[in-house]
């Protein structure tokens, strides 16, 4: 309010000493003209028009403190120039439309809020009435396959499998291959044998891209190239000679990732599960803790490592490296009653 109660005046005047000077220039007749004449020189003129402009800019600098906000000595420089070099309507124009276009785009300017807080609805404490209590089914997918039988919601849900990672809904898919209704069986099949074609395009592009790479870039391509036969080996892992030459091809990508770039640690941990898989224990315990020393969590290793000991029968390593496992890692199941037991 102060600011726009001086402010205004004070440039109204600056911009009639402007507009005064600017009909002098020109020439034009009256009382005011003549009345300069008699003390103005042009050194005299020249400070008056630099003074005026100065005050002209900071007021115009001030008025415009919440529509323009940031650093005000870039603007009133601005203004002054334009003050200086276009005697009265520099400052007038500046101070006109600059206001005019804050305003506007401080009309137009919407903020999207994506956090927005609502108090939370109040609940009926009892289901209305005459309204059916569903019966919640908490078996797994693969059970229902096995015990269930309406058909048409597993086929449903066979079908929406398909948004699901290939790691988890190959089994899913593999148990409803053998269901006895035919219709779901022909859809799990025609899933399986897309989601295995869509792995093997992807692993001859990588092998292509890693031939012609070099490098970190190279390391991780076939480190993509290990990921995707491990995802092939959920869904074609039944057969021995398929899981034997699966496991074979993603230890081999793994172990070319690892001598180009040593400290992947990504690279480490996949090839610790794989020679797991293999029943080459001390290579899959190495690999582990390899990653765990490159900085992988040593929550997810330490189980890893149990495993592979508990399969050697080296059960007093099982229970030292259980000692590891953080205290609230323990609370969780199936671990928790691993670690109950071997503690």
């Amino acid at each position: 309010m102060l600011r726009n109660f001086f402010g205004i005046p004070i440039l109204c005047l600056a911009l009639a000493i402007e507009l005064g000077i600017a009909v002098y220039l020109v020439g034009g007749e009256s009382a005011i003209v003549s009345r300069i004449t008699e003390f103005a020189t042009p050194p005299v003129l020249l400070g008056i028009h630099l003074i005026a402009s100065l005050i002209a800019a900071v007021c115009i600098s001030v008025l415009l403190t919440k529509l323009v906000p940031g650093r005000r000595m870039g603007l009133i420089f601005m203004l002054f120039l334009l003050s200086v070099f276009i005697p009265f309507f520099g400052a007038a124009g500046a101070w006109l439309s600059m206001t005019f276009g804050a305003i506007m785009a401080h009309h137009r300017h919407h903020v999207n809020e994506f956090w927005q807080f609502t108090n939370n609805a109040d609940l009926p404490f009892a289901a209305p009435i005459d309204r059916p209590h569903p019966k919640l089914d908490s078996r797994g997918f693969i059970e229902q396959l096995a015990f269930d039988g309406d058909t048409e919601t597993l086929y449903n849900k066979v079908v929406a499998s398909r948004h699901i990672r290939d790691s988890q809904s190959g089994p899913i898919l593999k148990s409803a291959v053998g269901h006895s209704n035919e219709r779901i069986r022909l859809v799990a099949y025609q899933m399986l044998d897309k989601k295995v074609n869509r792995l093997n395009k992807e692993i001859q592009r990588l092998e292509k891209e890693a031939h012609n790479s070099a490098g970190q870039a190279k390391a991780n391509l076939h480190l993509q190239i290990a990921n995707n036969y491990w995802e092939l080996l959920t869904l074609e892992g039944d057969e021995p000679v398929a899981r034997e030459q699966l496991l074979k091809s993603a230890a081999d990508h793994t172990t070319r990732s690892i001598v180009i770039q040593a400290n992947n640690v990504n690279a480490h941990f996949l090839h610790g599960q794989i020679s797991l898989q293999q029943g080459d224990l001390k290579t899959a315990t190495h690999a582990f803790e390899e990653a765990g020393r490159l900085g992988m969590s040593r929550d997810k290793v330490v189980p890893y490592l149990a495993e592979a000991a508990f399969i050697a029968r080296d059960f007093q390593k099982v229970r030292s490296v259980l000692k590891n496992l953080n205290p609230a890692f323990k609370s969780y199941p199936p671990l928790s009653h691993v670690s109950e037991f071997w503690a």
